[in-house]
């Protein structure tokens, strides 16, 4: 039986028209997308707007915004390789993901496929977060509004923050747990009250009632203990055992050949080959193949390897993941040479579709140590291989990428312990890596350049304020770089709770007297997690050259986040309201069809260079002063010349002397340098000062 296409959604809300705009070939934009799985629902719409006028050249993301950006980025290559319809994938990825399928479930909910020992707890979080409760989308959206930002001068340099008071509906949940568990409870419950009979009939006649209240208490402790047996087994076969997470993201249900339904991992390597105007029996799409895309179609291939820089890149894809073994986030694919990975084919396979996976493996060497404090080869390392660079399949960067924790297993990969030795030889370790946004779940950064040629555009999700709002203002981007500057506040403490907000039209709901300090200590609970992950984004968008530049949607109570069971009617609510009007408004703000230079983007490049100065300026503060300093030192001029016999560094190799031509090269930059900390001592002080502003400082690579 063929089956039916999936409606497109106008029934729901206005679906995007086809992509069939060119833009300019010199046109482009970066695109930085944040985490926030279910949530980025939102993400394909906004793709879609920006794609009408920009070309993508640095494409970012953590998380489900990995997978966003891997999606845009096949499809600019489909679109650079004379696809016809690159886009198509995401204009159709709301409907395709709110997909009723006949068990009552959506597409999306049916991609996350637990282990046979996980599926009552994945039902459970399904019916936790299910979404907007009934009728909150009855309405049919209407086209959203061409600007969502303040009109009044008069408005505040923070923007506004809006989301509904969680409704708690206890009795799914409670019917959920007594369907997935029934067998444990009843059991339970009818053991103690077994226990209880015979305890009473030791008694004898006279203890009838009592008989009968130890029964109900002894059934609800046993049931309550049978549950919580049956539970820990859960959590040890169904997470701990499977990579500690529910899901590996394969395809694990029955298929019906009428009705597939593809694991995260199969269904996202499908979305990239058809983005990319391949067939899933072509190889998957590579970091290579988006490197050397040609400009347009015809054009010739970009010539570009794993040793030339990011910026000769034709399409430059960048994801984060994070590496829980060691603390700290890795960018994918892989550019620091100190940061090497390798995985075990038999461990890394469930993780990935056959195809991906084979693809993986043949581009990835065996095991080979660079230097003599890495461990020899032998029988333990002769199964590694290492995670290649341009040969890396895009969709297993996503899925390293994409690693909600519990909800998603862990990946194991293996690096080099140089902590610890073993019989005088260091060994390779098993690593743990988890979900990007764990360590940095809105990259800004990554592309940042001290002049950049054209926009890097963001997207960050976030829920704040008890408030109900105007859907205009679910959406919020600076219309000028003075605005945006302020706080987001984190309200758990009932005094910072206006009684109404300006522009709310609801008032925050009542919390019973009895209640306010356990909230109030659960909201600040929650408050430590999201600023121990959250603090760097949010401070980074704060910044001059930054904060015109993000356009923050502030999702509602049950929209988005662990959400995986909304509806596909929120789903398509969601993909408009957020999506449609984020694209808009980046398109609206950055871009002109005339080739003039708009204000936003005028501003960007102006701020950027007055940063540029200020920057340079603190840094070289002082500098004369240090490298002519004497005291117990010698004076750089002196200590170039030195190396010149010497050697600059004691280091195994890497700290060789340095020839003439190398000592007089050194002597001229110092000497520039000094000049130019006077040039900046010297400079007219400019109108415009940066605020906050930003500092300079060096960073360790991811």
């Amino acid at each position: 039986m063929k089956k039916e296409p999936v409606a497109p959604g106008d029934d729901i809300c206005p679906v995007p028209a086809p992509v069939d705009e060119v833009p300019p070939l010199d046109r482009y934009c970066d695109l930085v997308l944040t985490g926030g799985v279910a949530s980025g629902v939102v993400y394909p719409w906004a793709i879609v707007e920006l794609a009408r006028a920009y070309r993508f050249r640095n494409i970012g993301g953590t998380s489900v915004g990995a997978m966003a950006a891997a999606l845009a980025a096949a499809a600019e290559y489909g679109r650079r390789t004379g696809y016809e319809m690159p886009f198509e994938t995401l204009r159709r990825l709301p409907a395709a993901l709110g997909e009723e399928l006949p068990d009552g479930r959506t597409r999306m909910l049916s991609l996350f496929q637990p282990a046979p020992q996980g599926r009552r707890l994945i039902r459970l979080w399904a019916r936790l977060f299910q979404g907007m409760p009934p009728g909150s989308y009855d309405r049919k959206t209407q086209d959203p509004p061409a600007s969502a930002a303040p009109e009044s001068p008069e408005s505040p340099e923070s923007p506004p923050a809006p989301v509904a008071a969680p409704k708690v509906r206890i009795g799914p949940v409670i019917a959920e747990v007594a369907k997935a568990y029934g067998a444990a409870i009843a059991s339970g419950a009818f053991g103690g009250a077994l226990l209880a009979w015979a305890i009473g009939n030791a008694q004898g006649q006279h203890a009838a009632w009592t008989t009968v209240v130890l029964g109900l208490a002894l059934a609800v402790v046993c049931a309550a203990l049978a549950l919580l047996a049956d539970l820990r087994h859960d959590i040890r076969r169904g997470i701990v055992d499977n990579g500690l997470g529910l899901c590996k993201g394969g395809t694990l249900e029955p298929q019906d050949p009428d009705d597939p339904r593809p694991g995260l991992s199969e269904w996202l390597h499908e979305g990239i080959q058809r983005s990319a105007g391949l067939k899933l029996s072509d190889p998957p799409l590579t970091f290579g193949d988006l490197w050397t895309a040609p400009a347009y179609p015809g054009a010739p291939l970009t010539p570009c390897t794993d040793a030339d820089p990011p910026g000769l890149r034709a399409i430059n894809l960048q994801m984060i993941s994070t590496n829980v073994t060691h603390g700290r986030p890795y960018r994918l694919p892989l550019a620091d040479e100190t940061s090497r990975l390798f995985f075990r084919p038999d461990e890394l396979r469930p993780y990935l579709p056959r195809a991906v996976f084979d693809a993986l493996l043949q581009a990835a060497p065996s095991y080979v140590p660079r230097s003599s404090s890495d461990p020899p080869a032998g029988d333990d390392t002769r199964e590694l291989r290492e995670l290649p660079g341009a040969g890396l399949p895009v969709a297993a960067a996503a899925r390293l990428s994409l690693s909600f924790p519990l909800l998603f297993s862990a990946v194991p990969l293996y690096a080099i312990d140089y902590e610890q030795r073993e019989a005088g030889s260091r060994r390779l370790r098993r690593c743990w890596f988890t979900d990007g946004g764990v360590s940095s779940n809105f990259p800004i950064h990554i592309f940042d350049a001290a002049l950049p040629r054209w926009p890097t555009f963001g997207l960050w999700l976030g829920r704040q304020d008890p408030y109900q709002r105007p859907d205009d203002a679910l959406v919020w981007l600076p219309d000028f770089h003075g605005r945006g500057w302020g706080d987001n506040w984190n309200r758990f403490d009932p005094a910072t709770l206006p009684t109404m907000a300006e522009g709310a039209t609801t008032p925050p709901a009542a919390v019973p007297a009895w209640l306010a300090p356990w909230k109030m200590l659960g909201g600040f609970l929650v408050g430590l997690a999201t600023t121990a992950t959250d603090w760097r984004d949010r401070t980074s968008f704060r910044l001059p050259h930054v904060r015109n530049r993000v356009a923050r949607l502030w999702l509602r109570a049950g929209e988005g986040g662990l959400h995986i069971g909304m509806p596909r009617r929120q789903i398509l609510e969601m993909a408009h309201r957020y999506g449609t009007l984020a694209g808009r408004l980046f398109v609206d703000q950055f871009c002109s069809d005339d080739g003039r230079e708009k204000a936003a983007w005028r501003e960007q490049r102006w701020v950027r260079l007055q940063l540029l100065i200020s920057s340079l300026r603190e840094r070289l503060s002082g500098l004369s002063a240090s490298a002519a300093y004497a005291a117990f030192s010698v004076p750089l001029p002196r200590a170039i010349r030195a190396a010149a016999a010497l050697g600059p560094v004691r280091d195994h190799g890497d700290g060789g002397k340095l020839d003439d031509a190398q000592a007089a090269s050194l002597q001229e930059l110092l000497a520039e340098l000094v000049r130019l900390e006077g040039l900046m001592k010297a400079a007219v002080p400019q109108p415009y000062k940066p605020r906050p502003e930003p500092e300079l400082r060096l960073r360790a690579p991811l």
